[in-house]
């Protein structure tokens, strides 16, 4: 059995003494793992790449054959945070899907991010996609309207427990147990500003810990966690 087609690079580790066992994400396939001999092929997380697999069944590990088209961290090489959010978001779809099982929508938001890592609005991708890895793994956010009184105007609150909207009037009462619903995850706000960022990323962070915990993967990757702390730092920084 064979397949080709572009694939985005999750994880790299060495196996033996001279190849690699290279895990893809695809459009059509999911993700997968594959063997990749000898040590002249460089591959980095986040690389999109013109990817051959071959084996003799689908569930073998099989042998690789990659070619790379794009490497995001080309343009970030001086930017710990783009750093950050390409081994975060590999991390996730490498530790949170299961391996085999497609999701054409979340490998596009993926390619979105990497692409626009080397432009203003990429950290806006980057929200878009946990909310939509978010919304594959069952744990997705009703942020369309009043999950109480369906109203679609006036939304202002996220419940933590439902992933849910609910307007100001209905959350009044209990805001403080509620998040703040930045107003870019509703209007499509190509440039949002970086503390509705950091409180995108505090709402998508605690339903990501739900899920992780659930899956008993643990904690989630060191590098969103430097993600939030530079940002948080660079508002402070802009602030004086």
């Amino acid at each position: 059995m064979q397949w080709r087609e572009n694939g985005i690079v999750l994880s790299s580790k060495p196996f033996a003494e001279s190849s690699r066992i290279v895990t893809v994400f695809n459009r059509t396939i999911g993700k997968t793992a594959g063997l990749i001999k000898g040590i002249k092929t460089s591959v980095q997380l986040g690389d999109i790449s013109d990817v051959f697999w071959r084996g003799r069944t689908i569930e073998q590990l099989g042998t690789f054959k990659i070619e790379n088209i794009f490497s995001p961290f080309t343009y970030v090489f001086n930017d710990s945070m783009g750093i950050c959010a390409i081994e975060s978001a590999c991390y996730l779809c490498y530790r949170g899907l299961p391996e085999k099982a497609p999701h054409p929508a979340l490998f596009d938001s993926l390619r979105t991010l990497l692409l626009s890592i080397s432009q203003e609005n990429w950290l806006a991708n980057y929200v878009f996609f946990e909310i939509k890895f978010l919304s594959k793994v069952g744990l997705g956010l009703d942020l369309s309207k009043c999950a109480v009184t369906g109203k679609t105007d006036d939304l202002f609150y996220v419940s933590p427990r439902t992933g849910c909207a609910a307007t100001r009037e209905v959350g009044e009462e209990y805001k403080d147990r509620l998040f703040i619903l930045p107003k870019f995850l509703i209007f499509n706000d190509d440039y949002p500003s970086d503390h509705d960022i950091l409180s995108a990323l505090s709402i998508t962070g605690h339903f990501l810990k739900m899920y992780f915990c659930g899956i008993n993967v643990g904690k989630l990757p060191l590098s969103r966690d430097y993600l939030v702390t530079e940002l948080a730092g660079k508002i402070e920084r802009d602030a004086t």
